[in-house]
């Protein structure tokens, strides 16, 4: 191939659809009517905007709860949430940044954030024992487990991006890659100045991306993008139902479990 796998998919497909994506996932879907905790804050007729909030229970709750698995359950989804959205936020931060660190960047929050998403489904496959007779979880977490689009993925891309070079870093992954690797010229750093934090070591992702897509003998650039936007965006829009889907079934259970809301001006 004479365009590097980096070159086809991140200088086309990133801004454009990843970015597009994220950035939506991260701010307008909090603000979409109906999703907590800004139902409870309608409850009370407060604007979201104008207030600081606490999710807050007594002692005394807090004591019954932490030996509960259904709430020791919910902690580890919100540990799910957390670490998803702090991997999508290199993407929006690069929004603007050229050069090497901002493909990096770009690159790396997508595949972090897909990675954490396939261990948020493992976590979800145990909440069901716990949460699978409630309305939330049953329209939400189990619609999603119940999809053959998202099962596939699960169990392709996401499975493979976890297992072999994100969460783990294996050295057949390269070997299998360079199988099928041709490139103009093979770059392993570039950078920018003399700050070791713009140095980008291109080679290793450019090893693994064709490690993911998998490209086939003499097969055009365009299809090897094609095939990499609608990864992109099926994970993405995953990403968006899993967040949506934890937050419903959080606003079902927290309220019944004695969390309030306390918010200041």
């Amino acid at each position: 191939m004479y365009n590097t796998i980096l070159q086809i998919v991140f200088r086309v497909v990133i801004p454009i659809v990843l970015l597009s994506f994220i950035v939506r996932e991260v701010i307008d879907i909090l603000k979409d009517e109906g999703r907590w905790p800004w139902s409870w804050f309608e409850k009370r007729n407060k604007k979201v905007e104008d207030f600081a909030y606490d999710i807050t229970c007594s002692q005394a709750t807090f004591d019954l709860l932490k030996a509960d698995e259904r709430f020791l359950g919910l902690l580890t989804l919100a540990r799910v949430v957390n670490a998803l959205r702090f991997c999508q936020m290199p993407a929006i931060d690069s929004k603007n940044v050229s050069g090497p660190a901002g493909v990096r960047s770009r690159i790396n929050s997508f595949l972090f954030a897909s990675s954490v998403l396939y261990e948020g489904f493992r976590t979800i496959d145990e909440l069901g024992v716990h949460f699978k007779t409630l309305d939330s979880y049953r329209n939400g977490f189990g619609v999603l487990l119940k999809d053959k689009a998202v099962q596939v993925l699960r169990q392709s891309s996401l499975r493979r991006m976890r297992n072999k070079f994100v969460f783990h870093f294996d050295r057949d992954v390269v070997k299998e890659a360079f199988d099928r690797f041709q490139l103009p010229a093979y770059k392993f750093a570039s950078g920018i100045g003399k700050a070791s934090g713009a140095m980008y070591f291109a080679l290793a992702d450019e090893a693994v991306m064709n490690y993911l897509l998998q490209p086939a003998e003499n097969e055009p650039d365009e299809s090897v993008r094609t095939r990499y936007e609608k990864i992109i965006q099926d994970t993405t829009q995953l990403m968006v139902r899993f967040t949506d889907s934890a937050e419903r079934l959080m606003e079902e259970v927290m309220d019944d479990m004695g969390f309030t809301l306390s918010t200041s001006p």
